[in-house]
Parts: C-alpha cells; structure tokens; sequence
C-alpha cells in the first residue's frame, strides 16, 4: 500500500459505483494525474465527474495546485456533504453541476475526466467532448482517463479540436494526454 493510501484511512471513503473501481485504484490514478499535471504545471484545473473526490485529494495533495475545480452531481449514493467532509483541510472548490458545463469559453488551463465519459452513448459523449473543448484555452489540455476497451472513444476528442500528445495503459486504463488546437491557427488553415 502507498504511504497515501495509508495517510487517508481509505476505510472512512466509500467507492462510487460509476466509477466501478476500489478506492486503492482511484488513488493510484489520483496518482499517475498528478505527475502529468505536474510536467504541464497548470494554473487553473477542472476534474469532471469527480465521484468521491478521492481522485481529487490525491490531485490536490500531490500538485498543491492554485486552482482545482471538481464538478459532479452528487445523489444519495454519496453526497456532496460526505465529499465536503472527506475534503476538509484541503483547498478545493467543488460544484454541484455537470453539463452543460457552466464556466465561460477558454476558462482552464487544463481539464481531466476519470472514468466517466465510457458511460455515455456516442452522441451524447461527441457533443460533451465539444463542451468540454470549449472552456479548454487554447494550447491547454485536457487528461481522458478511461477503460482501455473503449480506447476508440477519444476520436470524439479529436473531433473537437484535441490532437493527442501522449497515449499509456496501466492496469486496463488509458492515460490520453491531449492538446486543444489554437482555434487561430485552427480558422487559418480552414
């Protein structure tokens, strides 16, 4: 066990079921987000579909980033006031919404999602990859973190507008690290 995984008494987290992995595997990717966060040294972050958060507190504990916004709509499988307290001590800014994603264009610096967009039909998931396009400033990045067996999936991200960086599995997860066009350039070659 990681000496984080021991620090955070991972028997006070419950597991979100969309997310369908324990809560040893979702710090270990908390984990390998935060390396790749690291390298690109972002101002300004969104999580998508951030679950229990305990992706989130591995972020957060591991980048001390200036900013950390984690957005999910919670239920009464785990609420937001669990997830409040599982955060205490920590900075971050949670809001209670999904998509439409309610920030302005060409908000973040970078953007990640774990282990949720495989849960959405392709029409629905190309036109989240455009929302999700649209508050990445340009050259900014977004992390597509997803089961390897639906791999295929990042072709919506290309579609609007991200060009893939990096490309690594780990355990049956892929890590894609994409890059937002400058919409400039973008409109130049067009």
């Amino acid at each position: 066990m990681s000496s984080i995984f021991d620090s955070i008494n991972s028997w006070n987290y419950r597991p979100f079921r969309r997310m369908g992995v324990t809560i040893c595997e979702e710090l270990r990717i908390g984990k390998l987000v935060s390396s790749i966060i690291k390298r690109i040294n972002p101002k300004k972050v969104l999580e998508i579909g951030c679950g229990n958060c305990l992706v989130t507190l591995s972020v957060e504990k591991e980048t001390k980033l200036p900013s950390l916004i984690s957005i999910e709509v919670w239920n009464e499988e785990i609420t937001d006031k669990e997830v409040k307290d599982y955060l205490k001590g920590e900075n971050y800014n949670l809001v209670e919404n999904l998509f439409p994603l309610p920030f302005k264009e060409k908000s973040f610096d970078l953007a990640y999602s774990v282990l949720y967009f495989y849960n959405k039909i392709r029409k629905e998931r190309s036109d989240l990859a455009n929302e999700v396009s649209k508050v990445i400033k340009d050259n900014g990045y977004f992390i597509l973190i997803e089961p390897e067996i639906v791999r295929n999936m990042r072709k919506d991200f290309f579609n609007a507008g991200f060009s893939e960086v990096e490309y690594h599995v780990d355990q049956g997860i892929f890590f894609s690290l994409m890059k937002k066009v400058d919409t400039n350039i973008q409109r130049s070659i067009t």
